[in-house]
């Protein structure tokens, strides 16, 4: 009789392209919310580019779930009409995979309503900011275009919803940017009793957190690259961004801590994180995620607005920043989490 062991089972059936989706989940999400944040300032604020940011935020929050819905279909690696049919074909409704793909499917036409909304029809603008458009009309005048546009423009107008059904779909997108970003999370929390560092209470405020201050660093960093808005208003949302990475360094500070005083697996996973590629890929989320993104911040605060710390370029830097932080930070997640061990014998 051998010796009995411990076999180590490490995360070798994920691949990059789940981390990809779970870090554009999070962000279509937190863009999402930042969209529905703008409008909802620029109906009680006089600044100028509540509205940018707002049809912005609409047009990234799609197109980060439609591209990360793709990432998880190449990931699954089967063929793509059977993985449409799998929120209606799979009956396991206990399952977070099953509840997810219908959250993600009904979000994906949410936001695009609410793109469309915004950016066609009679209260629509016909400047950059509303992407949709903008890319319609440079397709050239021909007949076929202009039968889109009217379409488009059409249906806006007739189900646009206004007054009470307004705020009822503001309420109901939230909800579901707000699922979506949670999904995320309980789709590794949900065997998180066989991987510590997928802690079941923690993970899902950590994704809210990092998925929202992402959300805010993309959107801004694109309204405030492509128009000239009010630089008072990329300061306030830089601001909302500093104190959502202040929540999100207590949630990942616990959930370190937690691998610290947990068992045998626990330890090994915080070995696992602090040494090697793991130590370099958090010290990427803490140091130029979290960490140096404040540090400018602060600085920023401390000095004039003429100072070269208070420039587009220092702002984009501190946002770029928190977007590729927030993408280590599922990579860390994914590639460097560790199960129960097997006890072989």
């Amino acid at each position: 009789m051998t010796a009995p062991g411990v076999w180590w089972i490490g995360s070798g059936h994920w691949d990059i392209f789940v981390a990809i989706y779970l870090f554009l989940g999070g962000i279509s999400g937190g863009a999402f919310l930042v969209a529905t944040l703008a409008e909802w300032f620029d109906s009680r604020d006089d600044s100028d580019g509540y509205d940018v940011i707002t049809r912005w935020g609409w047009t990234l929050s799609f197109g980060t779930i439609v591209v990360g819905s793709w990432t998880l279909l190449a990931h699954l690696s089967g063929p793509f009409l059977r993985a449409f049919l799998f929120p209606v074909r799979f009956t396991n409704w206990s399952s977070w995979m099953a509840i997810g793909t219908w959250v993600v499917v009904v979000f994906s036409f949410f936001v695009m309503a609410r793109m469309i909304w915004a950016t066609f029809g009679t209260e629509a603008t016909d400047d950059a900011s509303g992407l949709p458009r903008h890319v319609v009309n440079r397709l050239g005048n021909n007949l076929l275009v202009d039968w889109v546009v009217d379409l488009l423009d059409w249906g806006a107008d007739r189900t646009r919803p206004t007054g009470l059904a307004r705020k009822l779909t503001n309420v109901i997108g939230v909800g579901l940017a707000i699922m979506l970003v949670i999904y995320t999370a309980l789709l590794l929390s949900a065997v998180g009793w066989n991987v510590p560092l997928w802690n079941e209470a923690l993970l899902p405020p950590l994704f809210v957190a990092s998925g929202f201050s992402a959300g805010i660093a993309l959107v801004i960093t694109v309204a405030y690259q492509l128009h000239d808005i009010d630089t008072h208003l990329v300061h306030r949302f830089g601001k909302l961004d500093d104190v959502v990475i202040v929540a999100e360094v207590g949630v990942l500070a616990a959930l370190l801590y937690t691998l610290s005083v947990g068992g045998v697996t626990a330890s090994a996973t915080l070995a696992n994180i602090t040494s090697g590629v793991g130590l370099l890929l958090l010290i990427g989320v803490v140091g130029a995620g979290l960490f140096v993104p404040l540090a400018i911040s602060t600085a920023q605060m401390l000095s004039n607005e003429t100072s070269a710390l208070s420039t587009k370029q220092v702002t984009t830097m501190k946002f770029g920043l928190v977007i590729a932080g927030s993408f280590l930070l599922r990579v860390l997640l994914v590639f460097t989490a560790i199960q129960q061990p097997i006890v072989v014998t």
